[in-house]
């Protein structure tokens, strides 16, 4: 075993907050081995693909590094290659082994492991590099055990749970990271509460549906739903000061956690509700078991707790049958709802969901294109209303970066805020800025 030799490592991430959170993991598996990070992949001697597979897009950005990796192999002999993230599952029963296709489509990767098995990653960087801390890490009885290596300490992502039991008929996602596997309560506020003394002030919980969060040592006396349990006790943790999730489903919002909204200190004025269309017709064929006026409603309810919070979803183009009329109701909700912030998506069909099996793939890409950039630029002018509220008010900025002579981060409503700055001392801190000008998605100013 070699305990001196360090080996250098790159991950690259594709994907959602539960993916960078699992990178985070993976980090610390690493450097427990002595490897040691490093900037781009022709650096390495070890590179990790984190991938994504919510669209099409994403997987083909990953097979198209084929090439290159051959290359970088003939000049690095010792190179190895991995895949984890949702690229690579438990095979379905449905249609082929996600292993299998990735190693025939790139035959440069040496090997695969589902995040879920992220303890037995050690024993086999062991058997082609011969690293040390296996054994330490191994002892883990699963990722979620595994302390995350923070690279901000102030602003912090936990998982609370994997997987999904929804089965959405477009996502492929109960079919990569399988059913809903919680972590219990307490196994949550002992990582809250060791990063809070490390200097984490913002706790960001990520999860498929958070929602739907059960764990087995929730309180069932309680008339709070579980997830709100942790909420509660987290707020009390000496020195958090924001708290955020990702994500929620339209289904499960319970009026207990839009109850917490201007109750407790640390919740900050912001969430996100994926509503994916405005059109009835096309959530029940999106197998998305609420309606548009229930969307609506929770909108009504958040904003009588708090008025002027930011509301943001996601919205999907040219779903399968999607109609112009089907479309213009998701324009018009968006313009309805007032909603500042919306990632939209054109649809992507993905292999085993029941979008993929049972529905046509029949709305052209000109067309989901066009009706992207329509209601992109419906986007635009919705959040410059939005932003235009803060100029000449002071906010609070958590800065995130600092580079090209300016420090950027997050507001308590998740606006992107910078200021002129240099110092990369400044990540992680709290800066208070005088709003001077907002721009279509930036609020710009100097601190104060």
């Amino acid at each position: 075993m070699n305990t001196t030799t360090h080996l250098k490592y790159h991950i690259k991430t594709y994907g959602c907050q539960m993916n960078y959170s699992d990178t985070e993991r993976v980090m610390t598996v690493l450097e427990k081995m002595n490897y040691e990070p490093v900037d781009h992949y022709n650096k390495a001697d070890l590179v990790i693909l984190n991938t994504c597979m919510v669209k099409k897009s994403a997987e083909n950005r990953v097979y198209g590094l084929g090439e290159p990796f051959a290359e970088l192999k003939e000049k690095n002999p010792k190179l190895r290659i991995g895949i984890t993230g949702c690229m690579i599952h438990k095979d379905t029963g449905l249609r082929g082994d996600s292993k299998e296709k990735v190693f025939r489509t790139m035959p440069t990767i040496d090997f695969v492991f589902r995040i879920k098995d992220l303890m037995h990653l050690p024993d086999m960087l062991h058997k082609m590099h011969h690293m040390g801390g296996a054994d330490e890490v191994s002892e883990m009885k699963s990722y979620f055990h595994i302390s995350p290596k923070i690279t901000n300490l102030t602003q912090v992502f936990i998982p609370i749970m994997s997987g999904c039991n929804n089965f959405c008929s477009f996502c492929i996602v109960p079919f990569t990271r399988g059913r809903n596997e919680c972590r219990d309560i307490a196994e949550i506020m002992e990582e809250v509460e060791k990063m809070a003394k490390r200097g984490a002030t913002e706790v960001n919980f990520v999860g498929q549906n958070v929602n739907t969060y059960k764990p087995t040592d929730a309180n069932p006396d309680s008339s709070d739903s579980p997830f709100t349990q942790l909420l509660r006790k987290v707020d009390a943790v000496k020195g958090i000061q924001r708290i955020r999730f990702y994500t929620v489903h339209p289904q499960d919002m319970g009026d207990d956690v839009i109850a917490l909204y201007g109750e407790l200190k640390s919740m900050v004025p912001h969430l996100h509700l994926p509503v994916q269309s405005g059109s009835n017709s096309c959530l029940k064929r999106m197998n998305r078991h609420y309606s548009v006026e229930r969307f609506k409603e929770l909108i009504d309810k958040m904003r009588a707790k708090i008025p002027n919070i930011s509301i943001s979803t996601d919205i999907i183009t040219g779903f399968c049958g999607e109609t112009e009329e089907e479309f213009m109701d998701s324009l018009n909700l968006v313009k309805d709802c007032k909603i500042d912030l919306a990632y939209v998506s054109k649809y992507s069909e993905r292999e085993n969901t029941l979008a993929a099996r049972t529905m046509e793939d029949d709305v052209s890409y000109e067309v989901k294109k066009e009706r992207f950039e329509r209601i992109t630029d419906v986007m635009r002018q919705l959040s410059v209303d939005y932003l235009k509220q803060f100029v000449g008010k002071t906010v609070e900025v958590l800065v995130e970066k600092v580079e090209k002579g300016y420090a950027s981060g997050k507001n308590p409503e998740f606006k992107l805020c910078r200021f002129k700055a240099d110092d990369p001392k400044l990540v992680g801190e709290y800066v208070n800025m005088k709003v001077t000008d907002s721009k279509e998605w930036v609020l710009e100013g100097e601190p104060v």
